[in-house]
């Protein structure tokens, strides 16, 4: 069985968003992670991490704006393998967050505080790219200004 999920590397003030998902989880319970989650079949995968980021979070008002890495994975059991993408996105300044019951905490950190958290070996590394590339688009923006 495949399945595709979407992320968010959702930015501001230099810091990134993450949730930690709930002790009850089935997987990886207690680890901190993008939010997002799974694209339906047929659904576009933005509009699919618009729809997370809603219920998840409470966000409505986000722009997914580009994709900037992916890893797959394959269950310890050998029998599921999951493809996420993660997308660079920009909140509406001052929303407000309301989790629903899969994560029981969230945080806005920067690059420097990465090792403070529990992630998955890849959620860490797709977080460390997206600083990399952020830093990268506002050094861009600052060169043609």
């Amino acid at each position: 069985m495949q399945k595709v999920s979407v992320t968010a590397f959702i930015h501001a003030n230099g810091k990134t968003l993450v949730v930690r998902r709930s002790a009850d989880d089935d997987f990886l319970a207690g680890y901190y992670e993008l939010p997002g989650g799974k694209v339906d079949f047929a659904e576009d995968p933005r509009l699919a991490l618009k729809r997370e980021l809603e219920e998840e979070l409470g966000l409505k008002n986000c722009r997914v704006l580009s994709p900037y890495d992916l890893f797959s994975y394959v269950s310890a059991d050998g029998i599921k393998q999951t493809v996420d993408i993660q997308f660079i996105v920009k909140a509406e300044d001052g929303a407000a967050i309301r989790l629903s019951a899969e994560h029981d905490d969230y945080r806005w950190i920067g690059r420097e505080e990465l090792d403070n958290f529990r992630f998955s070996a890849e959620m860490k590394n797709a977080i460390a790219k997206g600083f990399d590339i952020l830093m990268g688009l506002d050094a861009s923006a600052e060169e043609k200004s």
